[in-house]
Parts: structure tokens; C-alpha cells; sequence
């Protein structure tokens, strides 16, 4: 499996932009600057600053503008602007051309995209169920020694 992908399959057009941001309900603009916990049932989308802690239901999309410096949990992060803290995904964290993370990622589907800076480490192991550990792996690890 690969965490990486090539820019031309990042839908980066205007108008799928557009069309995205029409979609989501939750909106910090560029002059925006939250300081605190955000909770949040909806899509948000933050092209302002914020720092803090996020908590949202759904996805959150820190835009081109945005400057994250929080602990984000959500369903799906989509980082194409700055974030400094750990983001935790039960689906997905994608960083995106441009997108900067300072942080770990703890998520079992990751994709680096072309362009990406990422800065930290990656945990894709399921907070459900513990991932088995070969035993000839161990084992050869011992012999090594």
C-alpha cells in the first residue's frame, strides 16, 4: 500500500472547490481567529487561525488560508493550509499539495499527496483491536541479537 499519490488525482479545480465549500455549513473565514474547543456536528472548513482542540463528527478541511495550531479528531482531515498538533482520523487524514503538518497522524488510511510536508509520525494500527506481531519476526530479532 502506498501513502502516496501523484497531484493530477488531487481534485484541485475552482469549481470542485467551490462546489465543496457550498456543501459545508461551518465556515471560519480568513479574518477569523478562535481560541478554545471546537465541537461540531458538521463539515468545517477553516480558512482563518485557530488553536485549540477540534472535535467534529464529520470532516474537517483546513483550507489554503488556514493556520491549525490544535489537536484535531474528526472522521476525515484534509489539511491544504498549516497544522501544528496531532490529528486523529477514523477514516482518513489527507495532506494535500502545499499542506503542512508539524504533528502525528493517527489513522488507518493516509495519503501524502505530491507537495506535501509532513513532519512526524504515523500510526495506522486500529485503536479497536491490536495488530498481531509475526512471531518468526520476533524470533529472528532474538537470534540477531
Amino acid at each position: 500500500m502506498s501513502v502516496f499519490k501523484k497531484s493530477e488525482n488531487i481534485r484541485s479545480s475552482t469549481y470542485v472547490v467551490q462546489d465543496e465549500v457550498q456543501k459545508i455549513k461551518s465556515l471560519i473565514g480568513k479574518s477569523l481567529f478562535i481560541k478554545g474547543d471546537i465541537h461540531s456536528e458538521e463539515e468545517l472548513l477553516i480558512e482563518g487561525k485557530v488553536e485549540g482542540k477540534l472535535n467534529v463528527k464529520n470532516r474537517v478541511i483546513i483550507g489554503k488560508n488556514g493556520i491549525v495550531n490544535a489537536e484535531i479528531k474528526a472522521r476525515e482531515i484534509i489539511i491544504r493550509g498549516k497544522v501544528n498538533g496531532d490529528v486523529t482520523a477514523s477514516y482518513k487524514v489527507e495532506i494535500e499539495p502545499e499542506g503542512i503538518l508539524n504533528g502525528n497522524i493517527f489513522s488507518q488510511r493516509v495519503h501524502l499527496t505530491e507537495g506535501a510536508i509532513f513532519k512526524g509520525n504515523i500510526d495506522m494500527s486500529s485503536k479497536d483491536k491490536d495488530i498481531p506481531v509475526n512471531k518468526s519476526v520476533e524470533k529472528d530479532k532474538e537470534v540477531k541479537k
